[in-house]
């Protein structure tokens, strides 16, 4: 299943990534651009990354432990994520140059507001997940592997599947909270200034993965 899932997304992703510099061309290149095409392109970059999540989401079921250490990831993208992926409290950094007026600064801010509180109530469900892989009876099963008799082996696997979908359901949430907080956001932009945020979490996602690679060689 994991080699599966694991070839089945990696093949994905590239095709992705492919399709991601190809989108991120066009946002970058909007001067003198209708708004009615405008609007083609933010419906575009939406649907570019639901594909995304929506691929994201069916690994999640097939492997949650792969999607928890996603190795298509350069150790330096993985080093900034939060639960599988960039936090949501970073798509507020992508507003500073899009010259906000006063009513959606204070839009935005309320969204920002509730996507940090529950973006810590998440980090806290994730954290009382991993810690329960030290508590009672996991670890003690895991460390007794060796010698477990058909009863514990059932007993192993019974409290990997309970830890299988505490962990898919926090993950569930995260890109939840992700994708609710990114239709926020643009529910309180213009069109001009929806394509400039596009632009700009294409390009630091870009940026995030050339820095990764170089690391990494």
């Amino acid at each position: 299943m994991a080699t599966n899932t694991l070839q089945t997304f990696t093949v994905f992703y590239d095709g992705w990534l492919l399709r991601h510099q190809r989108l991120q061309d066009q946002l970058s290149a909007v001067a003198n651009v209708k708004d009615e095409d405008l609007s083609k392109l933010v419906e575009q970059a939406a649907e570019h990354y639901r594909l995304f999540y929506e691929q994201k989401s069916i690994a999640i079921d097939k492997d949650v432990f792969l999607i928890c250490s996603p190795p298509w990831y350069t150790s330096f993208e993985k080093a900034l994520f939060w639960v599988s992926e960039f936090p949501p409290s970073l798509f507020f950094r992508f507003l500073s140059d899009l010259n906000l007026t006063t009513e959606q600064a204070r839009r935005v801010e309320t969204v920002r507001v509730e996507a940090a509180r529950k973006e810590s109530e998440i980090g806290e469900a994730m954290a009382t997940v991993q810690e329960s892989l030290a508590a009672a009876p996991l670890y003690g099963l895991v460390n007794r592997t060796e010698r477990l008799v058909d009863g514990q082996v059932s007993e192993l696997d019974d409290a990997m599947e309970e830890l299988k979908e505490a962990m898919r359901v926090v993950m569930v949430e995260a890109d939840g909270l992700r994708v609710m907080t990114v239709v926020e956001i643009l529910e309180v932009l213009e069109v001009m200034q929806r394509v400039k945020f596009f632009a700009a979490v294409g390009e630091f996602r870009i940026r995030a993965r050339r820095i990764g690679l170089q690391m990494d060689v």
